[in-house]
């Protein structure tokens, strides 16, 4: 039980956790020092608000659509994650990117906090239905909240110290790789219900790194690691990594991003 609920914590709390320092790096200390604490609260009980209903929906969902609900719509909001994420790879610090920016990190972060959070809420509530030892679940929680939180500050002040001292765009990159890790997760789920074609795994790395491991969970989390990718999911990960990085070093096509005449 104590390994069960620290691995559901790295499955779906993990990514709220790390994809709040990945946005939090694409603003400087005066933008996030200028954002009023009253939105960050009301957006912090927004998302725990929605999470709660949503956990309490998804049955329904999934009846919608002759049983592909729940697979159709978090593909959607995923697929939504990565889009946006391609205006946070592309626009800069100036003040009119800031004001792009910002709803669009607050998209980024709304649908993985409730995906993410409801699924948790869901998984808990059932291992909490199950378990024998109430003790050994709460001692899970602590340890699966503390390594996540661990995790996740670490993992901001190494990408911070990577950006000002190595390549300033090293937490922009893992963004992106977060987010094209999402799209993954939403082709896998469109697979399942057979509106994408599936096809041979391209290879096998779980005798190597198995995918329910911790590391593999973290690989997961990070980079959308995928022990048998598909040819499609291959395709799909080398082209959504390729097009952000062909706009941003075109000004052409980030003015076309801001809404601007070329």
């Amino acid at each position: 039980m104590l390994i069960n609920t620290v691995l559901l914590f790295l499955q779906n709390a993990l990514p709220i956790f790390i994809i709040t320092a990945l946005l939090l790096l694409r603003f400087s200390s005066k933008t996030i020092n200028n954002i009023n604490v009253k939105w960050l609260v009301l957006s912090f009980l927004l998302v725990i608000i929605f999470a709660f209903i949503l956990s309490s929906f998804l049955e329904n969902i999934s009846q919608l659509a002759d049983g592909k609900g729940i697979e159709l719509f978090l593909s959607s909001g995923l697929i939504l994650v990565y889009f946006s994420s391609i205006g946070l790879f592309v626009l800069k610090n100036t003040q009119a990117d800031i004001v792009i920016k910002i709803p669009l990190a607050f998209i980024i972060f709304f649908v993985i906090s409730c995906f993410n959070g409801a699924l948790f809420i869901v998984y808990l509530t059932s291992y909490w239905a199950k378990a024998q030892q109430v003790e050994t679940m709460f001692m899970g929680i602590i340890l699966g909240g503390g390594i996540c939180l661990s995790i996740a500050i670490l993992f901001y002040f190494l990408l911070k110290f990577t950006d000002q001292n190595i390549h300033p765009n090293t937490s922009n990159y893992f963004l992106l790789f977060f987010t094209i890790g999402q799209l993954m997760h939403a082709i896998a789920l469109l697979q399942q219900v057979d509106i994408l074609p599936s096809s041979q795994s391209l290879w096998n790395s779980g005798n190597f790194i198995a995918e329910n491991s911790e590391l593999g969970q973290l690989l997961t989390v990070l980079f959308g690691y995928e022990t048998t990718p598909s040819t499609l999911q291959f395709i799909t990960y080398v082209i959504a990594f390729i097009i952000p990085v062909i706009i941003s070093h075109s000004t052409t096509l980030r003015s076309l991003l801001r809404g601007e005449r070329a």
